[in-house]
């Protein structure tokens, strides 16, 4: 089968991460595997991308994304930003058109409304990374039932070695954006009466960074924290994390929790989106309600004094991530999707 699989860009991301890592999970089943991005040259997944030997298009043009979708048997598309430039350039063609929703965000402005009428016509299957962003969809749009699945996100496996230090390291990984919302970690921690045996850990560029670098010389002006910046290598990052904390005000199902479950990092996240089907509260890690920093900090507390329940929740995620989120498992229901 030949896969075209297209993404806004190809910067680091929870949604390129996972395209890429299906992408080679499916080319190791023999199909043929090519990528079009609509970002710019010399994003920072580029390379990785060619390395893997995916064809590669840098393309944003109706036309010669028409001319692309000829060559496929499949085309998915992973973001809403690629959604409407890649139906109209479908029109004309033969190829099954796949659109995997990755957050849980319903559009209801007019021109998402015509949008998802060509949407209605032309796609072969809708894909949702959490049951709940799908059902959440559907009360808007209840006639697409029938074309909507869900199929759960997985990560290719991660084995690390932890660095060892003295101490607990804490860390988020994703971009600086608002809905990220990284400074309610940073506000959690201000609050504790002891930071003395915790580091943060950042990892991630973007519009917020700044603000929250001067957030942290503000309120904990003696802890020790690391502002990484991109990082692409995920065996680097969870080398360096003893805690994933995700602050979230919204999440479609988590790539940076699936990874950690993977490298058996126990998680402590918003329960918002498709979190509560990754972290089970007091099994692999903690949930607590959106904006709580009190709650957060009491989280960070307990799992930061005790070493076994690190372990225990760590080694408890690990065996979720093996029996429901290995990229293996992922890409044969993608594959039934395809057909």
């Amino acid at each position: 089968m030949r896969i075209l699989h297209v993404v806004s860009s190809l910067n680091v991301g929870g949604a390129e991460r996972f395209v890429i890592d299906l992408a080679e999970e499916q080319s190791t089943k023999g199909h043929h595997i090519a990528i079009v991005s609509m970002g710019n040259k010399g994003e920072p997944l580029e390379e990785e991308v060619i390395s893997k030997n995916f064809q590669l298009y840098l393309s944003t043009g109706i036309f010669q994304l028409m001319m692309l979708f000829r060559q496929y048997d499949v085309v998915n598309i992973h973001s809403s930003h690629c959604l409407f430039r890649s139906l109209i350039a479908s029109i004309l063609c033969s190829c099954r058109i796949i659109y995997t929703r990755h957050n849980e965000r319903v559009h209801l402005t007019p021109k998402w409304k015509l949008t998802y009428k060509l949407a209605y016509i032309k796609l072969h299957k809708m894909i949702f990374v959490a049951e709940k962003a799908r059902l959440n969809y559907l009360k808007a749009y209840p006639h697409f039932e029938s074309k909507s699945m869900t199929v759960l996100n997985g990560v290719l496996p991660i084995k690390v070695e932890k660095h060892e230090t003295n101490k607990v390291r804490l860390g988020i990984v994703g971009r600086f954006v608002p809905l990220k919302s990284q400074h309610y970690l940073i506000e959690a921690v201000a609050s504790m009466s002891s930071t003395k045996d915790m580091a943060l850990e950042f990892f991630g560029d973007g519009e917020l960074l700044d603000k929250n670098k001067q957030l942290c010389k503000k309120l904990i002006p003696e802890m020790e924290v690391t502002f990484h910046g991109l990082v692409p290598n995920r065996d680097s990052i969870f080398k360096q994390l003893d805690i994933l904390v995700v602050t979230s005000e919204t999440e479609g199902l988590s790539l940076a929790i699936l990874e950690a479950m993977s490298s058996r990092t126990p998680v402590i996240a918003s329960n918002v989106g498709g979190n509560p089907e990754l972290v089970t509260d007091e099994f692999n890690g903690f949930l607590y309600e959106y904006a709580d920093i009190h709650k957060l900090a009491d989280c960070i507390k307990i799992l930061t004094v005790d070493a076994k329940l690190r372990t225990q929740y760590g080694e408890n995620g690990h065996k979720r991530y093996n029996d429901n989120f290995s990229m293996s498992i992922c890409a044969s229901e993608y594959f039934k999707a395809y057909n």
